[in-house]
């Protein structure tokens, strides 16, 4: 999962345009997309996300099949699995980066030279974005598979089927 998220984010992830000049690079500003930066932090916290989530429905897939209907052991395990998942798309991701826009030697580069380069990204706060989405899709459903089988249990019509007395 964290390979071909990574493999997505490599890809999703815009480039500068520029030109080589000196021993340095001049972006180019008009054909390089708006943003970069920000939109490589918004598509790894993206991912991060979906990926998440389809942890935490794996979690929940595997709870029902058991005797319990979750647990704590789930809940922890779709958040330090999704935290794996949320490294290795960081480390695949720049990875993959580094293949589909590869940096020529310095040697083979020359004045005005045209180069694609996709810069680094800091994710930040986007690191806790998988676990806490994974965590809290998994609690949220457990919650609501809770009040909704207290309700069943509590419900006039099942206390009647079961030979209880309904209350109020």
């Amino acid at each position: 999962m964290g390979i071909a998220g990574g493999g997505a984010w490599a890809t999703l992830r815009p480039a500068y345009v520029g030109e080589v000049e000196g021993d340095g690079l001049r972006v180019d500003q008009a054909a390089s997309p708006v943003n970069v930066e920000f939109a490589g932090f918004g598509t790894f916290a993206l991912i991060s996300a979906l990926i998440g989530l389809a942890l935490a429905v794996a979690a929940l897939g595997a709870a029902r099949r058991g005797k319990v209907a979750g647990g704590a052991g789930w809940l922890l395990w779709a958040g330090a699995v999704s935290a794996v998942a949320v490294l290795s798309v960081y480390v695949f991701g720049d990875w993959f980066v580094g293949l589909l826009h590869p940096v020529p030697e310095a040697d083979a580069l020359s004045d005005g030279a045209s180069v694609t380069m996709v810069p680094p990204v800091n994710p930040g706060a986007a690191w806790a974005v998988g676990p806490f989405s994974a965590v809290f899709v998994y609690w949220s459903a457990n919650l609501v598979a809770y009040s909704h089988d207290r309700e069943l249990k509590t419900s006039p019509a099942n206390q009647l089927r079961t030979g209880q007395t309904p209350v109020g």
